[in-house]
């Protein structure tokens, strides 16, 4: 068993940086055009999702230490696509929001995404693509059981 499992691991090891590449963000660098560093988009984003976080749940949601993400986001207010706004219930707390400039940025990168991943998801039967799918789901659903038994 043990044994079955160290080769499936090689095997994944082998597949994993591939599938990363393909379905992660290379090639949507021209989404970018508000001279705005690339590296930026994964808190941008993950503030559009999260509507107006704090910083502590915005560094829980993206695993990025505080102090780096203070930078990151001091740079994404510099370049208004993000706002600091104090929290109305407790004006010690600050929350982060999306302005409309970030918002439009934030779509289109979405659109691209999706778009490229359609192009790999056409390479596929339906039956294939349904398959894979309930892998990811599956996939997903134990990573994510994992990391809040362990949170």
């Amino acid at each position: 068993m043990q044994e079955k499992l160290q080769q499936e691991a090689a095997i994944l090891d082998k597949l994993i940086p591939d599938l990363v590449k393909a379905f992660g963000n290379e090639g949507l660098e021209e989404i970018v055009t508000m001279d705005i560093n690339f590296a930026y988009m994964p808190v941008l984003r993950q503030i559009y999702i999260l509507k107006e976080p704090i910083m502590s749940e915005l560094g829980k949601a993206t695993g990025i230490q505080l102090s780096t993400l203070t930078r990151v986001v001091d740079k994404l207010v510099e370049k208004k696509v993000v706002v600091r706004r104090p929290d109305p219930s407790d004006r010690r707390v600050v929350r982060v929001s999306v302005t409309p400039r970030g918002s439009e940025l934030v779509k289109k990168f979405e659109e691209a995404r999706r778009r490229k991943i359609v192009s790999i998801l056409k390479r596929l039967t339906a039956d294939e693509r349904k398959e894979a799918l309930r892998i990811f789901q599956v996939l997903h659903q134990r990573i994510c059981t994992e990391a809040q038994d362990e949170g």
